[in-house]
């Protein structure tokens, strides 16, 4: 089980991208110079389903509030990550057997939320 500040999450592709700054200077006779200008937080595509609207408006919510929150799954705590975008996609179902908390009527969502590690 996957949860993303308390709101259960089914992940099923999650990725970490790392980036540093590294601008290079060509001068007309010599080597690349590379200048090094700090690094980007790591970033998290992950790709998950999220069953039900109302956990679906609480993610959406999280990505206004400026806020890091808590990510765990697989059994381990993965840290705080702020939530910079979130794309849903509805998906057509007669019955969900994601969460058994939840009616087997709920809406379920396809969902990819680009988190940055705070």
């Amino acid at each position: 089980m996957w949860i993303y500040n308390n709101i259960r999450i089914t992940v099923v592709d999650l990725k970490e991208q790392f980036e540093q700054i590294l601008p290079k200077l060509q001068p007309i006779d010599a080597g690349t110079i590379y200048q090094f200008f700090g690094y980007i937080n790591p970033s998290f595509p992950l790709q998950c389903f999220v069953v039900g609207k109302s956990d679906k408006d609480a993610i959406e919510a999280l990505a206004q509030t400026g806020v890091a929150y808590t990510l765990s799954g697989a059994g381990y705590v993965y840290g705080d990550f702020y939530l910079e975008k979130a794309t849903f996609q509805w998906m057509t179902s007669y019955k969900q057997t994601f969460r058994e908390d939840k009616s087997s009527t709920d809406l379920i969502f396809k969902a990819q939320l680009d988190l940055v590690k705070a």
